[in-house]
C-alpha cells in the first residue's frame, strides 16, 4: 500500500512539474501590449498621441489620464464621434495596458506648436 501511494505521488509531482512551463507560456501569451491596442483603435485619430479632430485635446498628457478609473469612464462614454470599443472598456488587461501605454505619450511637435501659437481677436 506504502508503494502505491509513493507511486501515486510520484507521477502527481512529475505531472505537475511537466505542466509548469505549459502554464507559465499560456499567462506569457496572455500579455497584452498597450501600443498594439493603441494603433489598433486609436492611431488613425490620434497618431503619436496628438489628435487629428480635436488638435488642441491631444491624448497625450489628457486630463483622462488622470486614473484608470478616469480613464474607463471616458472611453466608456466617449464624445462625439469617437467610437466605442467594448471589447477595450470591458477587458481589464486591455484597457491596463492601453492606459499604461498613454500615460508614456508625450505631445507631438506639432502638437506643442499649435498650443503655442497666440490666438488672435476676430
Amino acid at each position: 500500500m506504502r508503494k502505491i501511494l509513493s507511486g501515486i505521488c510520484l507521477v502527481s509531482i512529475a505531472g505537475l512539474v511537466m505542466l509548469t512551463p505549459a502554464i507559465s507560456k499560456k499567462s506569457e501569451a496572455k500579455k497584452i501590449d498597450g501600443e498594439v491596442v493603441f494603433k489598433q483603435h486609436c492611431a488613425s485619430c490620434h497618431a503619436d498621441g496628438g489628435n487629428s479632430i480635436k488638435p488642441n485635446h491631444p491624448v497625450a498628457e489628457a486630463k483622462e489620464l488622470g486614473t484608470l478609473a478616469t480613464f474607463k469612464n471616458y472611453l466608456s462614454k466617449p464624445p462625439g464621434h469617437m467610437p466605442y470599443y467594448k471589447n477595450v472598456v470591458d477587458d481589464k488587461g486591455t484597457l491596463e495596458a492601453l492606459y499604461k501605454y498613454c500615460k508614456t505619450l508625450k505631445k507631438p511637435k506639432h502638437q506643442q506648436a499649435f498650443e503655442k501659437t497666440p490666438k488672435t481677436a476676430s
